[in-house]
C-alpha cells in the first residue's frame, strides 16, 4: 500500500518537499568525518538524500533500497550519470542483501514502518560492528494542525494510526542495540500560500491517503470544503498558512 501510494507521487514529490530536503540535509550534516567503502540508503524516494551523498562521497558505492518500483525507475533515470548507485526494489523495513555495511542512512522513510522496532533490529543486523547509522524521521507532531481539524470536521473518519513519537523512536533504536552518539529533535513551521496549496502539496508528496492521514473513509466534498475553510481561518500567518513538522535526526553506532 505504501509503495503504491508513493509510486503515484513519484513525479510530483520534490516540487513540495522542503521539509524532507531539510531533514536529508540534517542526516548528512550529522555524519562525522569518515569515508566508507559502501553505503546502504533505505527509502531513497526521489533521491533527495542520495544526491547529498554523491556530493559528500563522490566515488563510494551506494545501494539504494526503496519499496516503490516507480520511485526506483524515476531515480534511475534521474541519476543515470552516477554508475556507483545500485537501485534496488525492496522493503527498507526488512531488507537484507547478504552484506553488512559500514554506513547506513535513511531520511523521511522509516516513520512509515508498520513495526518500527523490527525495522530497527533489521537495520542493526545490516550494520558492521563499529559502523554508523544516520537516521532522519518525521514524528507524531507533524501536520498536527491538519489532524486536529480533521477530528473536528469528521471525527468518525479520524485515522487510528499516528507517526511515532520521539520517545518511542529513541527507545526502539536503543532496544535494537544502537548507541546514540548525537541527536537533534526539532519542530518547524512551514509556510504555504493558502490552505488549498498546503493540501495540494502534501497530496503530491503522497502523504494523504496513508494510514496516518486517512480514516476509514475519505472526506466527502462538503467535509473537504469545511476543512479548507477552517484551516485557512485557524492557521493563517502573515504570508499564508502554516503547518508544523516535528523531526528527529539520530547519529547511531553499533558497538
Amino acid at each position: 500500500m505504501i509503495g503504491h501510494r508513493f509510486s503515484a507521487a513519484a513525479d510530483t514529490y520534490e516540487r513540495h518537499a522542503r521539509p524532507q530536503l531539510a531533514l536529508a540535509q540534517s542526516v548528512v550534516a550529522m555524519l562525522p568525518e569518515l569515508y566508507p567503502e559502501q553505503i546502504l540508503e533505505l527509502g531513497p524516494g526521489t533521491g533527495l538524500l542520495t544526491r547529498l551523498l554523491t556530493e559528500r562521497f563522490p566515488d563510494v558505492l551506494i545501494d539504494a533500497v526503496d519499496v516503490s518500483e516507480k520511485m526506483i525507475e524515476h531515480s534511475k533515470a534521474r541519476f543515470k550519470r552516477f554508475p556507483q548507485i545500485n537501485w534496488i526494489v525492496g522493503d527498507a523495513q526488512t531488507w537484507w542483501g547478504g552484506d553488512r555495511y559500514p554506513l547506513i542512512v535513511s531520511s523521511s522513510a522509516l516513520h512509515w514502518a508498520t513495526d518500527l522496532q523490527a525495522a530497527c533490529e533489521s537495520i542493526f543486523q545490516s550494520l558492521e560492528p563499529g559502523g554508523t547509522f544516520s537516521l532522519g524521521m518525521m514524528l507524531e507532531g507533524t501536520l498536527k494542525e491538519l489532524h486536529e481539524l480533521r477530528r473536528d470536521v469528521a471525527p468518525e473518519k479520524t485515522p487510528q494510526i499516528s507517526l511515532p513519537t520521539y520517545e518511542k523512536t529513541k527507545a526502539c533504536l536503543q532496544n535494537a542495540g544502537f548507541k546514540i552518539e548525537r541527536r537533534l529533535h526539532a519542530e518547524e513551521e512551514i509556510i504555504y500560500d493558502d490552505a488549498k496549496a498546503f493540501l495540494k502539496a502534501i497530496h503530491e508528496q503522497g502523504v494523504t491517503g496513508g494510514k496516518v492521514s486517512a480514516g476509514n473513509a475519505p472526506l466527502n466534498r462538503a467535509e473537504l470544503s469545511q476543512l479548507v475553510a477552517d484551516y485557512q481561518e485557524n492557521y493563517a500567518s502573515d504570508n499564508g498558512v502554516f503547518a508544523t513538522y516535528e523531526t528527529a535526526t539520530f547519529l547511531l553506532t553499533k558497538m
